[in-house]
């Protein structure tokens, strides 16, 4: 199994600290972790931010804060470079989480031709500015027209497959995040999304990140999208969106087993994550 989607940044950047992700992965049959860093981490990737850092009081409060603890990407690329010429038990890759907003695809594009990365995943966590996935920052599904704020979701979902610039899509489900499922029929927006990123050779997340860092009920994919995304042959590889170490391949098997058909999780299993998690959240 590969965990597609593996964070580093609440510890230092040594070898010390990558092999405790790696020890997880070895006892839940992980053989191939795919590091990433959020761009907001990174001082050189601040123009992404623009519009989200202005769009309220906390946003820019957060993003500030952000700012004033920015490191060097010079010191996450030397670290990859140092880690790939090391021997692990497992495979590794080191990459970036990109922030997509479309104004800022020539941005993306520069840091995408500027740097090393072996690969480059694209996330939508803002609609038009707003900052949907923070906790500190919740909002209830009964004050929105969820019909109407999915499709713009799925449209920047779209927008990103169709840019070129990245080689999965992260967590594609992340605007349920609390509690707002998708509301109507969106089978052509999911068959539009499969084409796209079957001809720009993406893969899609299948993601238990939301499981973990939210206590969703739901793993990964609504079903719909997931059998839509199997149907058009799409690569679909499972992502835990780990911040800490114990996190890595945590719901591998009841994933797997969602996309094999055969079970969905339990309010027992979401509450043990939510045990484990706290220290993870975001």
């Amino acid at each position: 199994m590969i965990d597609a989607h593996v964070h580093l940044e609440k510890g230092p950047y040594t070898r010390e600290w990558l092999q405790e992700f790696i020890f997880y992965a070895q006892e839940r049959g992980i053989r191939e972790i795919y590091f990433l860093e959020h761009t907001h981490i990174f001082r050189e990737c601040s123009s992404l931010y623009s519009e989200m850092s202005q769009y309220n009081g906390y946003q820019q409060s957060w993003y500030c804060k952000k700012l004033e603890k920015s490191r060097p990407l010079t010191d996450y690329l030397l670290f990859a470079d140092k880690m790939r010429r090391e021997s692990f038990p497992v495979k590794v890759r080191f990459g970036l989480e990109v922030c997509y907003s479309q104004q800022h695809e020539k941005e993306i594009e520069k840091l995408k031709n500027s740097y090393s990365f072996d690969f480059l995943v694209g996330a939508v966590h803002f609609i038009d500015g707003w900052a949907f996935s923070h906790l500190r920052q919740p909002w209830k599904k009964e004050d929105c027209d969820l019909h109407k704020l999915y499709c713009r979701y799925y449209e920047l979902l779209l927008k990103l497959a169709d840019s070129g610039l990245f080689t999965g899509l992260a967590h594609p489900n992340s605007l349920q995040c609390f509690g707002a499922y998708p509301v109507g029929n969106y089978d052509e927006m999911y068959e539009e999304l499969a084409g796209k990123l079957r001809r720009n050779g993406m893969y899609i997340e299948e993601s238990s990140g939301l499981a973990i860092n939210y206590g969703d009920r739901q793993l990964g994919m609504n079903r719909r999208m997931l059998e839509i995304m199997k149907k058009g042959k799409v690569s679909i590889l499972t992502a835990s969106d780990a911040h800490i170490p114990r996190n890595v391949g945590l719901y591998f098997k009841e994933m797997t087993d969602i996309m094999d058909g055969i079970c969905t999780v339990s309010q027992h299993q979401v509450e043990t994550c939510k045990g484990l998690l706290q220290s993870g959240k975001k």
